[in-house]
This record gives structure tokens, sequence and C-alpha cells, in this order.
């Protein structure tokens, strides 16, 4: 029976914990100097739902994910929505295309959507407000931020894998649940 409540508190937990982690890089993160090495912590939770939750359930903790970056942030609305959904999209794709076994693997991955979410901030601004000129500025911080997006999601994403076993949500975990389940059903 705790393993089913866990297993249930898992996605309001992670929603929790992903608003938490939204409000420390908004107040930490605020001031000069700290502002270029702000993690996305959004963005690591997508991919963490990408990779690690099936279609709907993934889906749905972007949106709601999404929201909370679109609450925090003074771009014009859904332009998060756009960026999180279409990285969460193209990041399930590639899983399915190649094999993303560990946690090197993970932050590869990671890299490439932070270059590609800031790319696609711009493009999604660019159309918006064709007159204003960030082009210069987005390059300038696009490969120190995919670093500092990189070097965070080491400890982020081992957390959440632990995080997940705790709540039941590993695979590992799922699998010898089903197979005490049904020794459980034989009488044994």
């Amino acid at each position: 029976m705790t393993r089913l409540l866990l297993r249930a508190l898992n996605a309001p937990a992670l929603i929790l914990l992903v608003a938490f982690g939204v409000a420390i890089q908004t107040s930490l993160f605020a001031c000069w100097p700290l502002s270029y090495f702000q993690p996305d912590v959004v963005l690591i939770a997508v991919i963490w739902c990408a990779l690690r939750r099936n279609f709907t359930e993934g889906g749905i903790l972007v949106l709601i994910a999404a929201e909370i970056a679109e609450i925090h942030s003074a771009a014009p609305r859904g332009v998060f929505h756009i960026t999180y959904m279409l990285l969460y999209l193209l990041v399930r794709g590639a899983s399915k295309l190649f094999v993303i076994p560990d946690l090197a693997s993970f932050i590869i991955v990671t890299l490439f959507g932070s270059i590609f979410s800031k790319f696609s901030n711009m493009t999604v601004l660019h159309y918006l407000a064709p007159h204003t000129s960030q082009w210069r500025n987005t390059l300038f911080l696009l490969f120190p931020g995919a670093a500092v997006e990189g070097f965070a999601a080491i400890w982020l994403y081992r957390w959440l894998e632990k995080f997940d076993a705790l709540t039941f949500k590993d695979k590992r975990t799922e699998e010898s649940l089903e197979n005490e389940l049904q020794l459980q059903d034989e009488g044994f």
C-alpha cells in the first residue's frame, strides 16, 4: 500500500520540486554576476520527463512545468510552452531513434537541449517582435549557459534518479513490484 501511495505522489512531488527549483533560480541568481550561471531547472525536468515517463504523464508534467516557468518570467505568454513542449517532443523522438542509456548520454542531451531551447526562444521572440536585436547577447551566452546547464544536470539527474527509486517510479522497482505481486497471486 505504501508503494502505491508513494508512486501516486511522484508526479505532484516532482511538480513541487520544479516549483521550488524555479523559485531558487529566480531569486538566488537574480543579481548581475550570478545571472550568467543560472541553470534552467525546468529544462532538466523536461528532459527527465521525456526520457523516463510515458507520453501522457510526461506531456502533462511538461505543460505544468512550462506554466510555472511562464509565471516566473517576463517573456510573452506562451513562449516557454512552445519551447519546452517542442523540446519534449524532440527528445522523446530522439530517444526512440537513439540509445540514451546512462548519465553521460543524459548530459549530452541536456547540452544540446539547452542550445536548442535558447535558439527556439529567440526564434519565437523574433516572430513576435522582429525589430528587437537579442541575437548577439544570446550567441555570447549560449555556450557558457549550456555548460552551466550540463554541470547542474550531473547532480540533478542523480537526485531525480534517487527520487524515482524512493517513490517506486523507477523501471527496476516497477518490475520488482510487478514480480512481487505476481508471486503473491500464486500463493508464494
